[in-house]
């Protein structure tokens, strides 16, 4: 599977406010910066996980972002499917974003790419971004 840019900078941002969970706002310049994204791209991402309510977010002096819930209740396969709608490497794989295939029931890889995505979904949906904060290097 590969996963986009949108969703590897959503995951990125939502990991630097997992770390800064309970200590205040962190601005769009502060995640861009530290996370080496570009401020731009970042804010229409931020947007997205505002709407799916991940993250909260205040305007102005003291402004910033705040994730909506704590680090633990918030799986990475949650904010991919916000950004990217699916985990599946294909359409006629998907659970989401399913698209028939007219080699559907013929194809002798189908079978493999559900399990791939089973596998996936079931890792990304067991890993909250606390786990991910675990196991960074000090």
């Amino acid at each position: 599977m590969h996963v986009s840019t949108r969703s590897e900078y959503g995951c990125r941002a939502m990991l630097e406010l997992a770390r800064h969970y309970g200590q205040g706002r962190l601005s769009a310049d502060e995640i861009s910066h530290r996370q080496e994204i570009p401020e731009r791209y970042l804010e229409q991402i931020l947007l997205s996980l505002r709407r799916a309510g991940f993250i909260h977010s205040r305007r102005g002096p003291g402004g910033g972002y705040t994730l909506a819930r704590q680090p633990t209740e918030v799986n990475v396969a949650d904010v991919i499917r916000t950004l990217d709608g699916h985990l599946a490497p294909v359409a006629c794989a998907s659970e989401t974003a399913y698209q028939a295939c007219s080699r559907e029931e013929t194809c002798g890889l189908r079978w493999l790419w559900q399990m791939v995505r089973k596998d996936l979904a079931d890792r990304l949906e067991a890993t909250s971004f606390a786990d991910l904060l675990k196991r960074e290097p000090r």
